[in-house]
């Protein structure tokens, strides 16, 4: 969500909330955290990538609300999932600092076909300097960050391609750069932080993605019948959360894993996923 911050007084507050206290339900639910399996069917999906496992995350948001040890059951869970790639959708910490103190905490990521993270808002808070900061970590431990750029995946000659931009609100998103390494015959997936670049992308003609995962939203974070109480999109709840197909674009925005503004979550529950691409 918004980069902006509450008074550092009403943060401590809300971190001395008794999360596992059921009678403050909302609070509570922000630190229940589920994972999700997910199967995408694409007749364009080459066959050697057919049953190919992607581990996501997005929105740790590290920091007065997510501490290390919620932070590292991530870290865990996430590696458990047997999957063949990680794909990080940004917001590492509530801060570019606290995304920092995120990956010197984590052990390194070590996935099969290695990992790779999108830059959010919350990361792009500080000077240049600490982002630079940031990224270094990000590789130490395994993740390769993607901003305006693209990595492939080769197996049996046929290649699947990973794309993200930098941030809509903090960055400077650049699509045709994104671009310059896809080619004709990928099977390309568009990993961006958040949904908001989808029709600016559209607008560009760049490239158009196969699949588009992302996060951001935190699905409204509160959300009564489907709708968001406060949203952090500029289209509001057009792309609130879960799978939505729009003008022959598959796209599947996540709720995210922490929270922004005050640790309480209500009808969109916080979740890391397991996503399974099937050639069909």
């Amino acid at each position: 969500m918004g980069a902006k911050r509450l008074p550092r007084w009403i943060t401590r507050m809300f971190a001395w909330v008794p999360t596992n206290c059921p009678l403050l339900f909302p609070f509570y639910l922000s630190a229940q955290l589920s994972m999700t399996e997910e199967v995408y069917l694409s007749p364009h999906l080459p066959p050697a990538f057919d049953d190919y496992r992607i581990a996501y995350a997005s929105d740790i948001h590290f920091g007065p609300y997510l501490g290390a040890e919620r932070a590292l059951g991530l870290h865990k869970r996430l590696s458990q999932l047997q999957a063949d790639l990680l794909i990080l959708g940004g917001d590492y910490g509530a801060t570019t600092e606290d995304g920092l103190a995120l990956f010197d905490l984590l052990p390194p990521f070590d996935f099969p076909d290695g990992a790779v993270g999108a830059l959010g808002n919350h990361d792009l808070t500080a000077t240049q300097a600490d982002i630079q900061a940031l990224l270094q970590k990000m590789q130490q431990k395994g993740v390769q960050p993607l901003i305006n750029d693209s990595i492939s995946i080769v197996r049996d000659g046929q290649r699947l391609s990973i794309v993200s931009v930098d941030d809509i609100r903090m960055g400077q998103p650049d699509y045709t750069a994104a671009a310059r390494k896809l080619q004709p015959q990928d099977f390309v997936l568009f990993a961006p932080h958040s949904p908001d670049v989808i029709p600016d992308l559209r607008a560009s003609g760049a490239f158009t993605p196969h699949l588009t995962v992302c996060g951001h939203t935190h699905g409204g974070q509160v959300a009564i019948f489907g709708h968001s109480i406060h949203s952090s999109s500029k289209y509001r709840d057009r792309y609130l959360s879960g799978w939505k197909h729009e003008q022959g674009m598959d796209i599947f925005i996540s709720n995210g894993v922490g929270t922004s503004l005050m640790p309480v979550r209500l009808g969109a529950p916080a979740q890391f996923h397991l996503i399974t691409l099937r050639r069909g």
